[in-house]
């Protein structure tokens, strides 16, 4: 009897079974959907990490690249500053340069300036010296013609008043002046 009641109670309902297959057919149905869920959320988890990791590689090169111009201008900034500093010295030199020969112009001029008037003084004091040996010289000389011409300009540079060489008209307004003032006293 105990057999009997436990089968007819299962024989008046539904059977067990079909209600646990049911149960687990829909605990399955479920389970596929969360599954579903959670493998469309890893795929959409997976996509998203690709394309952030697509991001951050892309990031980083172009990260790479901006330092490789940085770089890039940093070096031609240098180069150009390297450059100019080069103009800048050259310049500086070029300038002490002409400044010291200037200085050296300056200090050099006056002296040779100098020299330049002591010749002349030179040349023109000998000058006289050198005409009046030439006239001795010509004096002494064989030839009548000249000794004669260097006896007439002998006479002309001794005389009060010079017919070839005209003396200056001072000389003979002094001499005036003393012979009146010899005359005087």
């Amino acid at each position: 009897m105990t057999i009997l009641i436990p089968a007819t109670i299962a024989g008046c309902s539904p059977a067990p079974d079909e209600r646990l297959a049911e149960f687990a057919q829909q605990t399955m149905t479920e389970q596929t959907r969360q599954n579903q869920r959670m493998a469309d959320q890893s795929e959409a988890i997976v996509d998203e990490s690709h394309q952030l990791a697509e991001a951050a590689k892309e990031l980083v090169e172009r990260d790479a690249e901006a330092r490789r111009e940085l770089i890039a201008a940093q070096q031609e900034l240098a180069s150009q500053l390297n450059e100019q500093q080069s103009v800048i010295y050259t310049g500086h030199e070029q300038l002490e340069q002409d400044r010291r020969e200037i200085a050296e112009q300056r200090h050099r001029d006056p002296i040779i300036a100098a020299v330049i008037q002591n010749i002349g003084l030179v040349i023109a004091c000998l000058l006289p010296l050198l005409v009046a040996v030439q006239v001795i010289w010509q004096m002494q000389s064989q030839e009548p013609d000249h000794a004669a011409v260097a006896e007439l300009l002998t006479l002309d540079l001794t005389s009060d008043e010079p017919l070839l060489l005209p003396g200056p008209r001072l000389r003979q307004s002094m001499l005036t002046r003393e012979d009146d003032d010899a005359m005087s006293s």
